[in-house]
């Protein structure tokens, strides 16, 4: 239970019905520019789809529906280290369940955890016992149903701190963290900042860094003119160094939209606040690329599921919000605190990584071991960035059997 003097406030989502009609004039008034003959998703996402798509949006879509399915959990917003924060909380009937936080990242939203929220309160459910969770699933600040930070400076490690005490005030003195892109760099923020506090955490994108025992690649040892035998054995197989070498391939060729947000966002945000089919393919790009889907986004992802996140994003207006991120954490002023020089050191709560194939960065498990104290990792066959939409079982079975053992 939340302690007496925090009321968390219970929150229904509800757009007023003006902002959706204001979003179908909008999309039936779209300015479409040319477009190259032949050229597929070379230089973005195709005229054809992305008028399928705003089209279906326009016409058939029903954030209705998709109200009243977020409605079915249970919604909050508290005030939290100057934001007003949003968040999901899902308590689990069984009395020994941990308390676990789940952080969403770019461009996706708290909607990402939807699918194993009641895999985590519930596990038990299709018969035998399973560690159980109290899942809290709060919106970045600055994202969907988040305020904005209104001073610089707001990065990962503010935004540990907003979570951290987000935890204490519903009551949790321990619990456990879970997360994806920004949501990783979170939990290891959690984790490394707080480990009174959080006791353990779980993540699907590690973006652990070389060392001298791990380092890039054998031409750094013959360029430091040192004989091997003074270095440690290399300790990155094959299979690591061909997904180093794609995802060098992915920096090069798909990373101009964090150059931009991590740069000026505001410039950009201009044309996102204002266009919902500029909004539309500037996330929905990110879907196909980023998951497993084998260049067809909706065999992973429907219609209505992509359109429900970037709804939210739309009549939020904070599209620049959830963009600054990039500039206060990666950009020219990012504000290098204590608690980000603390989070270079080595994290000492247990850690577990989950791979997937698709992963934008798959770390060498030694630069893992190197960054965290190790004690699961799992290697999958299938899924991506979006682990928890597009493998919701994979993942919640690896936060179990993780978790189990370490909280």
């Amino acid at each position: 239970m939340a302690s007496e003097d925090v009321k968390p406030k219970k929150l229904i989502v509800h757009v007023a019905e003006e902002d959706i009609a204001d979003l179908k004039q909008r999309l039936n008034k779209t300015r479409w520019p040319d477009e190259l003959e032949g050229v597929d998703w070379d230089y973005g996402v195709p005229k054809a789809y992305i008028k399928e798509l705003a089209h279906y949006w326009e016409t058939s879509f029903d954030w209705r529906q998709a109200e009243s399915m977020i409605n079915t959990f249970a919604n909050y917003e508290m005030d939290v280290n100057g934001i007003a924060l949003h968040f999901v909380h899902e308590r689990s009937s069984d009395p020994n369940a941990i308390p676990l936080i789940f952080s969403h990242g770019w461009p996706g939203s708290f909607i990402e955890a939807f699918k194993i929220i009641k895999k985590l309160t519930n596990p038990g459910e299709n018969g035998g016992k399973k560690q159980a969770f109290h899942v809290v699933v709060p919106s970045l600040p600055g994202y969907s149903f988040s305020s904005s930070p209104t001073q610089r400076g707001f990065g990962v490690s503010e935004i540990a701190k907003t979570f951290n005490e987000l935890m204490l005030k519903l009551g949790y003195s321990t619990y456990v963290a879970q997360g994806g892109d920004w949501g990783a760099a979170i939990s290891s923020a959690l984790g490394g900042i707080y480990p009174q506090h959080c006791r353990a955490i779980h993540i699907n994108l590690c973006f652990a860094q070389p060392s001298y025992t791990n380092p890039w690649h054998v031409a750094q040892l013959l360029n430091a003119r040192l004989p091997i035998a003074n270095w440690f054995p290399l300790t990155i197989s094959y299979e690591e160094m061909t997904n180093l070498d794609e995802a060098m391939k992915w920096r090069i060729h798909e990373t101009g939209y964090s150059g931009i947000h991590s740069t000026k966002p505001q410039t950009l945000s201009y044309a996102l606040t204002d266009s919902p089919v500029g909004l539309l393919a500037w996330i929905v790009e990110k879907f196909r690329a980023w998951s497993d889907c084998g260049g067809d986004v909706e065999s992973r992802f429907t219609k209505d599921e992509l359109l429900t996140n970037v709804a939210i994003y739309w009549f939020n207006k904070n599209i620049v919000g959830s963009m600054r991120l990039y500039y206060e954490s990666m950009g020219p002023n990012a504000i290098a605190s204590q608690s980000a020089v603390r989070l270079s050191q080595k994290i000492r709560v247990p850690t577990a990584v989950a791979n997937f194939p698709r992963e934008l960065f798959r770390a060498p498990k030694a630069w893992a071991a190197s960054r965290y104290n190790l004690k699961q990792w799992s290697k999958f066959q299938k899924g991506g960035h979006f682990a928890a939409m597009e493998e919701p079982e994979l993942l919640a079975e690896d936060i179990i059997k993780f978790f189990s053992k370490h909280h």
